[in-house]
């Protein structure tokens, strides 16, 4: 899993307002208290799932809540941290119709060719003919929460209302996440052809 998620993670539990969550989460995991990781390094996806079931023992909420309170730590973070992103989408349909894209432009730096095209295979996303988003998520770690609450997160930042259906999901047994991705208050007509097409070259 690319860095930048434990990253934001052990900034997300400095900011908790628990005294020393950073450093319990660590020993829990058995990684030492000065631990750092590099947004362009690909670390054990096993690990990630030990420290965010750490980080919920110890601040004492749910998956979901994790996940929503990681959603809002990680816009800030990626807002800063790469806001060409978020510049070149007028809406919340238009960035993750590209989030795919975006993805993958993170896990660029990746060297294991193997691992990074695990990670690119992990989004498909279509446009639909009425407007609305197919979001194919594949991910061994069954994080399809942590997408909601970040698809979620992206539309109240531009101020849009989304609904989202989950067609299929992995935490009911199937081999795949499938959500519908649906903004009731947009025009079918008002969406370009290759709303879901790649950012131009220029993007960072």
């Amino acid at each position: 899993m690319i860095g930048l998620i434990q990253h934001v993670l052990l900034h997300l539990l400095d900011d908790s307002g628990v005294v020393g969550a950073r450093a319990e989460v660590l020993r829990r995991v058995g990684l030492p208290e000065d631990t750092h990781f590099r947004l362009d390094t690909d670390y054990d996806d096993a690990q990630a799932e030990a420290l965010l079931d750490a980080a919920c023992a110890v601040l004492q909420i749910t998956r979901e809540q994790a996940f929503a309170a990681y959603a809002r730590a990680f816009l800030a973070d990626t807002r800063q941290r790469f806001p060409a992103f978020y510049a070149m989408s007028a809406d919340s349909r238009a960035f993750l119709a590209r989030q795919a894209a975006i993805h993958n432009v993170m896990a660029s730096g990746l060297r294991n060719p193997d691992r990074r095209r695990q990670i690119n295979d992990k989004f498909q996303i279509t446009a639909l003919d009425d407007g609305d988003l197919r979001v194919h998520y594949n991910s061994p770690r069954r994080w399809c929460g942590l997408y909601l609450a970040l698809a979620h997160e992206v539309a109240q930042l531009y101020g849009d209302r989304l609904e989202v259906r989950v067609a299929q999901c992995r935490q009911r047994g199937d081999a795949q996440c499938v959500f519908h991705l649906h903004w009731p208050e947009r025009s079918a007509d008002a969406v370009p052809d290759a709303a879901a097409a790649p950012p131009s070259g220029d993007t960072p």
